[in-house]
């Protein structure tokens, strides 16, 4: 039984990563910046200042293209680096007024991305679209709080 569930859940997320880019690059053409970049300078926002080692921990992946992503938003005045006053080994990584202004920028592309989405379907399926986004966010939220504590127990 789970391998049809494992089955279908694997072809429903790679028809989700087909469909997702095009409405988060749609925003990010708008502000100039990658879908990664924009990511991660929502879960700063989201965070407060976090250290380059929990965002590595966060954003699996190549370091050499968390180190690459965050100087970018560095550079751009989106993020600000500095190192942890009593362990200077520690860079903290920060997002700035500029980098807010830009977080809100996008989620008003996002918001008129997802009305012109919206907009197509019917109000049954407008609710439906609304209802399992709630239920998908919950349980991938569940799911990835399993595996953090999983990994805490290792």
């Amino acid at each position: 039984m789970i391998e049809r569930r494992l089955n279908h859940l694997s072809a429903l997320m790679d028809q989700m990563a087909l469909v997702m880019p095009r409405l988060m690059r749609s925003s990010c053409d708008e502000t100039d910046l990658t879908p990664h970049q924009g990511i991660l300078l929502r879960a700063l926002e989201e965070r407060g200042p976090t250290s380059l080692t929990e965002l590595r921990q966060s954003f699996p992946g190549a370091q050499s293209t968390l180190s690459e992503i965050v100087g970018r938003l560095a550079r751009l005045g989106f993020v600000q680096k500095k190192p942890l006053p009593t362990d200077r080994r520690t860079v903290m990584v920060a997002i700035t007024a500029r980098g807010r202004a830009m977080v809100e920028q996008q989620r008003k592309v996002m918001r008129e991305r997802h009305r012109n989405v919206l907009e197509k379907l019917s109000s049954e399926d407008q609710d439906r679209i609304v209802q399992a986004m709630e239920t998908v966010a919950e349980l991938f939220g569940r799911a990835a709080a399993a595996v953090q504590n999983a990994e805490k127990e290792e």
